[in-house]
């Protein structure tokens, strides 16, 4: 008798509060698909903007091969999606915090090289959102900035930025300074933070007056030859550094992090902890995450990409307090980099 009743239960009448505490447990996001698909009501009470925190996923661009242009593999799953996208073409595959890559059409490449109408793309629902034309000199770069999305680029000797809802880019106040000398590094409350690769000197310049803020002296040990990365870390601005050895990089990264004392002098202060968080490094970018909102992402870490070789590469996974490192997953591509999946539009 109580197997009938089970089997007549109507589970589309689950209580909203018994659905949204299933959903937040779906730490992937194709049972989060599936889990909507299964009625209205399921539906209704879990929106797309609901959805749970994504482990990131190793995003590749096929570059106009004869595959589908872009491969994405959620490790914790251990699959493989595939997104045809034939007319998109990425200069220099740059990804965002919320689902986003800098995108070209295709179709424009062979036209003005000078002149190039860049957008930024979801490739999960491909939506678009068109960037205002512009000429440009070098790469154009995404940042996350507080609540909104900004987009930077270099063009005739200037750093220009954008954001949704304008209608064409706004050029930074920075005509005193050279910033061909520098790197930028990150966007951070109105402060741009730039480094300059000589010296390892990073100066905060704010980005709408072109203003020093502070110089910010190099961290011990600085070497032209180590790959630095800043990253806004839940309130904390960090300095992840791969260090290398005889002009090849290593396993090895050191974290530092930004302490501005009460005498307005910042400085770098080394740290063997950053508490519940983890970091994802890639030839592009670094991002940040709390531990706590995914399953399977181990606190005090740096998940990083090593040895591309023969179209292959690994994914390494190093323990910020013992330095120990341990590899995760082989791949087969090139050049990936970490992608943070996400179903809505900006």
């Amino acid at each position: 008798m109580e197997a009938k009743e089970d089997h007549l239960r109507d589970w589309s009448s689950l209580l909203p509060e018994m659905l949204n505490h299933i959903d937040k447990n779906l730490s992937e996001l194709s049972d989060f698909v599936r889990f909507r698909a299964v009625c209205k009501a399921w539906r209704f009470s879990t929106p797309i903007i609901d959805q749970p925190p994504q482990f990131p996923w190793i995003f590749v661009h096929g570059y106009g091969e004869p595959d589908p242009d872009f491969w994405c593999y959620p490790i914790t799953s251990n699959k493989k999606y595939t997104f045809n996208a034939p007319k998109i073409f990425c200069m220099a595959l740059q990804t965002t915090s919320d689902g986003y890559i800098i995108a070209q059409h295709s179709l424009e490449i062979n036209e003005n090289p000078l002149s190039h109408h860049f957008f930024l793309f979801n490739p999960l629902n491909n939506h678009e959102i068109r960037l205002p034309a512009i000429d440009f000199d070098e790469h154009v770069f995404p940042w996350k900035y507080q609540t909104g999305k900004y987009v930077f680029c270099y063009h005739h000797d200037k750093l220009s930025f954008w954001y949704p809802g304008q209608n064409s880019w706004h050029e930074s106040n920075l005509a005193s300074w050279d910033i061909h000398v520098y790197v930028m590094m990150l966007c951070y409350k109105n402060m741009i933070f730039f480094l300059e690769n000589e010296t390892g000197v990073i100066k905060a310049i704010d980005m709408f007056t072109g203003t020093l803020i502070y110089d910010i002296p190099p961290t011990k040990d600085y070497s032209t030859e180590d790959v630095q990365y800043m990253v806004e870390a839940l309130g904390d601005i960090l300095m992840v550094i791969q260090r290398s050895s005889d002009s090849v990089l290593s396993e090895r990264f050191d974290v530092y992090r930004l302490d501005a004392n009460k005498s307005g002098s910042p400085c770098w202060i080394k740290v063997t902890s950053i508490g519940d968080r983890a970091l994802f490094i890639d030839c592009c970018s670094a991002l940040t995450f709390r531990a706590n909102d995914f399953a399977r992402i181990k606190s005090n870490s740096i998940y990083f990409f090593w040895d591309y070789n023969n179209g292959k590469c690994k994914v390494k996974r190093m323990d910020l307090e013992t330095g120990t490192v341990e590899c995760l997953q082989d791949l087969f591509m090139r050049l990936p980099v970490w992608f943070v999946p996400n179903l809505h539009h900006l």
